[in-house]
């Protein structure tokens, strides 16, 4: 179903958890995750002003939800519960028109041999989180906010293993005028390494505004002309004022900057770290007026 909506129309994609959640009193270095058992309504709160917004794709609260970054919180016991109660938060929000999708994140540990994981212990780490999203009736996934290829080459093999189908989106940095990620990888090395691939889509999030995202993802569209594109930015890079991170893009800036990733026939976008229904809004705006003029692709 979510394939054949990708080729029908732009979707438009729901903005930040984590961010949001601590505006609501949730602890810098936290985890987002646990605010599923302890504050539910918080978290359903936020699902539902996406839903309000407009959104046709609404993810779960559970990108650190595997049992590395959980352990670390001494909720690696808890795995399942907080991943079923996720599921069950936001499928209370949800409406005929909105599909759901799980959010899966990196393990936050190097594979080797830049770190001490192994690949055969992350993808077992990732096949069990995604077969406890399964069991709770997930079928489509988005891999999130990955910094190298391999690791999230493991959590599509976990996915599809299991079953399910996803979006694979990774962060990037400007480095000199190049957008690379952490361990230097290219948008147009990535498009060669998973454009053949059973993915939905091809996306980043996270790392950068919505500005910078453009020319990430004209990369991509270079790359392969017809490849499904997906765009989740953040409300601008994030600046250290004392103890505090702001975001320096406002929904104005997402309204302004959506027609040239639409022009680049950019199938999902969103928004990330800063962003809420606001920015939402205005994407949902942007994208409802091309249509209805013909310009949306």
């Amino acid at each position: 179903m979510l394939r054949e909506l990708l080729a029908q129309k732009t979707l438009v994609f729901d903005g930040a958890m984590g961010t949001r959640l601590q505006k609501m009193g949730l602890a810098a270095g936290a985890p987002p995750e646990e605010w599923n058992l302890s504050h539910p309504e918080a978290v359903r709160k936020v699902h539902e002003s996406y839903v309000q917004a407009g959104v046709d794709l609404l993810q779960t609260n559970t990108f650190g939800g595997n049992r590395l970054r959980l352990e670390r919180h001494g909720l690696a016991e808890k795995i399942r519960e907080i991943n079923h109660a996720a599921v069950c938060i936001a499928r209370s929000v949800l409406t005929p028109s909105v599909t759901l999708l799980a959010s899966i994140g990196p393990l936050g540990e190097f594979l080797e041999p830049f770190g001490d994981l192994s690949p055969a212990r992350a993808k077992d780490i990732f096949r069990e989180q995604v077969d406890i999203l399964r069991e709770a009736g997930i079928e489509f996934f988005h891999l999130e906010t990955f910094n190298f290829s391999q690791e999230a080459l493991l959590a599509l093999e976990a996915v599809t293993e299991a079953g399910g189908k996803a979006v694979v989106s990774f962060t990037f940095e400007n480095r000199g005028g190049k957008f690379t990620t952490l361990l230097g990888e290219t948008p147009t090395a990535l498009v060669n390494t998973f454009s053949s691939l059973p993915i939905l889509a091809l996306g980043a999030n996270c790392g950068t505004g919505i500005k910078e995202m453009i020319h990430i993802l004209t990369e991509y569209r270079n790359a392969h002309p017809t490849l499904i594109l997906a765009a989740k930015p953040n409300a601008g890079i994030p600046q250290l004022e004392g103890e505090r991170i702001i975001y320096n893009e406002t929904p104005e800036d997402f309204a302004q900057n959506v027609p040239p990733l639409l022009s680049l026939r950019v199938q999902i976008i969103g928004g990330c770290c800063g962003t809420d229904e606001h920015y939402i809004q205005a994407i949902r705006n942007v994208v409802d007026k091309r249509s209805a003029t013909g310009e949306e692709r």
